[in-house]
Protein backbone atom coordinates (compact mmCIF):
# COMPACT_ATOMS: atom_id res chain seq x y z
CA UNK A 1 0.00 0.00 0.00
CA UNK A 2 1.34 3.40 -0.93
CA UNK A 3 1.62 6.23 1.57
CA UNK A 4 -1.07 8.08 -0.40
CA UNK A 5 -3.46 5.13 -0.07
CA UNK A 6 -2.68 4.89 3.64
CA UNK A 7 -3.26 8.62 4.07
CA UNK A 8 -6.63 8.38 2.31
CA UNK A 9 -7.64 5.42 4.50
CA UNK A 10 -6.67 7.20 7.71
CA UNK A 11 -8.51 10.37 6.68
CA UNK A 12 -11.58 8.22 5.95
CA UNK A 13 -11.19 6.47 9.31
CA UNK A 14 -11.06 9.83 11.12
CA UNK A 15 -14.27 10.85 9.33
CA UNK A 16 -15.78 7.48 10.34
CA UNK A 17 -14.64 8.13 13.94
CA UNK A 18 -16.67 11.36 14.03
CA UNK A 19 -19.63 9.80 12.25
CA UNK A 20 -19.66 6.82 14.62
CA UNK A 21 -19.73 9.14 17.64
CA UNK A 22 -22.50 11.30 16.20
CA UNK A 23 -24.58 8.29 15.20
CA UNK A 24 -23.98 6.88 18.69
CA UNK A 25 -22.54 3.68 17.23
CA UNK A 26 -20.22 2.77 20.07
CA UNK A 27 -19.13 -0.56 18.54
CA UNK A 28 -18.14 1.08 15.24
CA UNK A 29 -16.26 3.82 17.09
CA UNK A 30 -14.35 1.43 19.33
CA UNK A 31 -13.53 -0.86 16.39
CA UNK A 32 -11.13 1.87 15.24
CA UNK A 33 -8.95 1.30 18.33
CA UNK A 34 -6.38 -1.44 18.82
CA UNK A 35 -7.16 -3.50 21.96
CA UNK A 36 -3.99 -2.19 23.65
CA UNK A 37 -4.42 1.47 22.63
CA UNK A 38 -3.51 4.15 25.13
CA UNK A 39 -5.95 7.04 25.39
CA UNK A 40 -5.18 10.47 26.85
CA UNK A 41 -8.56 12.16 26.89
CA UNK A 42 -9.65 15.71 27.64
CA UNK A 43 -12.14 14.26 30.15
CA UNK A 44 -10.55 12.59 33.21
CA UNK A 45 -9.09 10.19 33.89
CA UNK A 46 -6.30 11.60 31.80
CA UNK A 47 -4.92 8.22 30.70
CA UNK A 48 -6.86 5.05 30.13
CA UNK A 49 -7.20 2.04 27.93
CA UNK A 50 -9.82 1.06 25.41
CA UNK A 51 -12.35 -0.42 27.86
CA UNK A 52 -12.27 2.69 30.05
CA UNK A 53 -12.68 4.81 26.91
CA UNK A 54 -15.67 2.67 25.86
CA UNK A 55 -17.29 3.20 29.27
CA UNK A 56 -16.64 6.95 29.18
CA UNK A 57 -18.07 7.37 25.69
CA UNK A 58 -21.08 5.16 26.53
CA UNK A 59 -21.86 7.41 29.49
CA UNK A 60 -21.61 10.53 27.28
CA UNK A 61 -23.71 9.41 24.31
CA UNK A 62 -27.15 9.76 25.97
CA UNK A 63 -26.41 13.47 26.48
CA UNK A 64 -26.13 14.12 22.74
CA UNK A 65 -29.02 14.69 20.31
CA UNK A 66 -29.85 12.45 17.37
CA UNK A 67 -27.15 12.17 14.71
CA UNK A 68 -29.11 14.15 12.15
CA UNK A 69 -28.66 17.32 14.19
CA UNK A 70 -24.92 17.42 14.88
CA UNK A 71 -21.55 16.43 13.44
CA UNK A 72 -17.83 16.49 14.12
CA UNK A 73 -16.14 19.29 12.17
CA UNK A 74 -12.37 18.98 11.75
CA UNK A 75 -9.86 21.60 10.77
CA UNK A 76 -6.15 21.46 9.87
CA UNK A 77 -6.06 17.66 9.51
CA UNK A 78 -2.54 16.43 8.81
CA UNK A 79 -1.58 12.78 8.27
CA UNK A 80 1.99 11.48 8.01
CA UNK A 81 2.72 7.87 7.12
CA UNK A 82 6.00 6.03 7.72
CA UNK A 83 5.80 2.32 7.01
CA UNK A 84 3.56 0.59 9.54
CA UNK A 85 2.96 3.72 11.64
CA UNK A 86 1.06 6.90 10.87
CA UNK A 87 0.40 10.04 12.85
CA UNK A 88 -2.54 12.39 12.46
CA UNK A 89 -3.31 15.66 14.19
CA UNK A 90 -6.20 18.09 13.88
CA UNK A 91 -8.51 20.40 15.75
CA UNK A 92 -12.19 19.63 15.94
CA UNK A 93 -15.49 20.50 17.52
CA UNK A 94 -19.08 19.37 17.52
CA UNK A 95 -21.17 21.46 15.16
CA UNK A 96 -24.94 21.70 15.11
CA UNK A 97 -25.44 21.24 18.85
CA UNK A 98 -27.90 23.48 20.69
CA UNK A 99 -26.18 26.72 21.82
CA UNK A 100 -26.43 25.76 25.49
CA UNK A 101 -24.92 22.26 25.03
CA UNK A 102 -21.60 22.16 26.95
CA UNK A 103 -19.85 20.04 24.29
CA UNK A 104 -20.61 22.59 21.59
CA UNK A 105 -18.81 25.55 23.11
CA UNK A 106 -15.19 24.65 22.49
CA UNK A 107 -12.64 23.16 20.12
CA UNK A 108 -10.34 20.28 20.98
CA UNK A 109 -6.93 19.19 19.71
CA UNK A 110 -6.39 15.56 18.78
CA UNK A 111 -3.30 13.59 17.90
CA UNK A 112 -3.63 9.96 16.90
CA UNK A 113 -1.03 7.33 16.17
CA UNK A 114 -2.22 4.57 13.86
CA UNK A 115 -0.66 1.15 13.19
CA UNK A 116 -1.14 -0.82 9.99
CA UNK A 117 -2.66 -4.24 10.59
CA UNK A 118 -1.95 -7.49 8.72
CA UNK A 119 -5.08 -6.94 6.58
CA UNK A 120 -3.86 -3.42 5.61
CA UNK A 121 -6.45 -1.73 7.82
CA UNK A 122 -5.29 0.90 10.31
CA UNK A 123 -6.10 1.01 14.04
CA UNK A 124 -5.53 3.76 16.59
CA UNK A 125 -2.80 2.76 19.07
CA UNK A 126 -2.49 6.15 20.77
CA UNK A 127 -5.18 8.84 21.03
CA UNK A 128 -4.51 12.18 22.71
CA UNK A 129 -7.32 14.71 22.98
CA UNK A 130 -6.84 17.97 24.85
CA UNK A 131 -8.03 21.52 25.20
CA UNK A 132 -5.50 24.36 25.18
CA UNK A 133 -5.53 26.68 28.17
CA UNK A 134 -4.33 30.12 29.15
CA UNK A 135 -1.58 29.54 31.76
CA UNK A 136 -2.31 32.84 33.51
CA UNK A 137 -6.04 32.42 34.01
CA UNK A 138 -5.99 28.59 33.91
CA UNK A 139 -9.06 28.76 31.68
CA UNK A 140 -9.61 26.72 28.55
CA UNK A 141 -9.16 28.56 25.25
CA UNK A 142 -12.43 27.83 23.48
CA UNK A 143 -11.52 28.35 19.82
CA UNK A 144 -8.53 27.99 17.51
CA UNK A 145 -8.94 31.47 16.06
CA UNK A 146 -8.87 33.30 19.38
CA UNK A 147 -5.70 35.28 20.06
CA UNK A 148 -3.07 33.46 22.04
CA UNK A 149 -2.65 34.87 25.52
CA UNK A 150 0.53 36.81 26.13
CA UNK A 151 2.85 34.55 28.03
CA UNK A 152 6.23 35.60 29.25
CA UNK A 153 8.19 32.99 31.19
CA UNK A 154 9.76 35.86 33.17
CA UNK A 155 6.34 36.41 34.79
CA UNK A 156 6.48 33.02 36.54
CA UNK A 157 7.35 33.07 40.22
CA UNK A 158 10.88 31.82 41.04
CA UNK A 159 11.26 28.41 42.63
Amino acid sequence: MSDQDATRRIRAAIAAWGDAFCSKDLDRLMALYAPTAVVFDAIPPFASGVEAMRDKVASCLPHFPDASTFAVATQDLSVSVAGEIAAAHFVWHFSGLPPDHPAGRHWLRSSMVWRRQADDSWLIVHDHCSAPFDPHSEKVVLGPDLPAPHFDVRSLPPH
